[in-house]
């Protein structure tokens, strides 16, 4: 992994330097230095004389987790064919780290310009799998230290500095070219989509703190600026300002290590998100220790469906027929071994209405989640998260009484 950039203001667009009082590299500033203190690692191949790259990066908490971006329905139409409604709405019920997440999530579209036969055109475009991808890969950049803190007059700011050559290859290396128009409008479209939250915190462990209540409205990004040279094509600078709760949650440490190429190399959309999920949710994968969820709430989670929906018998042999595929891409790719399926069924009826899906981790994927957890657990210390714990320390007058 290449040595953290050193950014000055001269190095910024000219629509960023009048608004700037100063920029921090991830080799001055404490939080971004934590963010960025990983590696990539090699895994020798069983029976063979091969290594396989591990890419590292880092995804955030239960922000990750949610439906924030679009799988089915309308992803870009022409601005005059607008729906009625183009505001997504989603349920949020996760577990974190023993917090419980309960709530709703808003999406609401960009309005993103394309020239057409010599023409600007306006379309709608909702954050789908292209943005995602788009957004796994800048994340990654950050990881790689290609992240600084800048000081605006109106605030504090994390930004990820670099080129569309840069990005391209990010997202190149694990299979999943774009040309560069469709780069620029991926980051455009994440820059105009906006985020709504409205969630409750339930420490589900320590039943004397009371829920906590968050309401948010933001953009995937909360700035997006690019400068160079007509023709320059991938040599163009970019900056993109992250938002405002992505910012807090690396102050605060609420992000974790996980294998970005084993995860993003996935062809299919539900599978790079499953194995994302596996990576965040399953820390404590170890022989033996199975991992389980329920197939239309995790679809729900996923965004293939809704909470309103009414699922018929076809609806959810179809949702079975697109698991049995991601199951099969996660064991092709080593992070389960085997997995069983039982029937969910109506107490009335006796009518099969879902499934149980069980898991069984790789002592490939088990290795993984046991160097990932050390990693996290000395950033956590490094930052003041985690105590260490005391060592027992004996005189060595004392010596004997104890061996005795």
């Amino acid at each position: 992994m290449k040595p953290k950039v050193n950014i000055s203001v001269e190095n910024l667009p000219d629509s960023l330097r009048g608004q700037i009082q100063g920029v921090e590299s991830a080799r001055d500033n404490e939080s971004l230095a934590l963010f960025t203190d990983n590696k990539d690692v090699r895994v020798s191949v069983d029976n063979t004389m091969y290594q396989d790259l591990r890419s590292y990066s880092n995804t955030f908490n239960h922000y990750d987790l949610w439906g924030r971006f679009v799988r089915s329905g309308h992803k870009k139409l022409p601005l005059e064919e607008a729906p009625k409604r183009t505001i997504i709405t989603r349920k949020i019920s996760e577990k974190v780290d023993g917090i419980q997440y309960t709530g709703e999530i808003k999406i609401t579209p960009a309005v993103v310009s394309t020239r057409q036969n010599g023409e600007d055109v306006e379309f709608l475009v909702w954050p789908s799998d292209r943005e995602e991808k788009v957004e796994r890969a800048l994340i990654r950049l950050a990881s790689k230290g290609k992240i600084v803190k800048i000081n605006f007059k109106s605030g504090i700011q994390y930004a990820v500095v670099f080129s569309m050559n840069e990005l391209a290859q990010e997202l190149k290396s694990v299979g999943q070219s774009m040309p560069f128009p469709q780069i620029k409008e991926a980051l455009e479209a994440l820059q105009g989509s906006k985020l709504s939250f409205k969630y409750s915190a339930n420490d589900t462990k320590n039943s004397d703190v009371d829920d906590s209540f968050y309401e948010s409205n933001m953009n995937f990004l909360s700035s997006l600026h690019f400068s160079g040279k007509k023709g320059q094509g991938g040599n163009i600078k970019c900056v993109a300002c992250l938002n405002a709760f992505v910012h807090n949650m690396i102050d605060n440490l609420e992000y974790k290590g996980y294998y970005f190429n084993r995860a993003q190399e996935q062809k299919r959309g539900l599978s790079r998100w499953m194995m994302l999920r596996l990576y965040h949710l399953w820390r404590y994968a170890a022989p033996g220790k199975t991992h389980h969820f329920r197939l239309l709430s995790i679809m729900e989670k996923y965004g293939s469906i809704y909470s309103t929906d009414d699922i018929s018998e076809n609806k959810l042999k179809a949702l079975r027929r697109d698991m049995t595929t991601t199951m099969k891409d996660l064991i092709t790719n080593g992070a389960i071994s085997d997995y069983s399926i039982s029937n969910v069924k109506d107490d009335k009826t006796g009518k099969i209405i879902d499934y149980t899906y069980e898991l069984h981790p790789t002592n490939e994927f088990c290795e993984e989640i046991l160097t990932l957890n050390k990693q996290n657990k000395r950033i956590e210390i490094q930052g003041g998260k985690r105590i260490v714990e005391p060592t027992l320390t004996i005189d060595e007058d004392k010596i004997d009484q104890f061996v005795e």
